[in-house]
């Protein structure tokens, strides 16, 4: 097997486990937020801005990219590996 096709696998399979993540703590913090209070809700969106660099809704995207990548990449491999 080729090495480009192994990391290719490799780089899916943590791209995988990351979006994974990323969508499960997106869905998680987003879930926790105070939503009775607009202006408690701002400042925990701009805690987890500084803290985890991105707000609950761009944590949620940029997972579902990465998953959605993720599997792109792992069936290309797949591709490759048969050929």
């Amino acid at each position: 097997m080729m090495f480009f096709v192994r990391i290719g696998s490799v780089l899916a399979w943590l791209g995988l486990a990351l979006g994974v993540f990323f969508l499960g703590m997106g869905f998680w913090l987003g879930f926790s937020l105070p939503t009775d209070d607009p202006e408690a809700m701002t400042q925990a969106q701009a805690f987890y801005d500084r803290r985890y660099g991105a707000t609950t809704g761009e944590m949620v995207q940029r997972g579902f990219y990465l998953f959605l990548g993720s599997v792109i990449l792992g069936i290309l491999s797949q591709i490759a590996r048969r050929t």
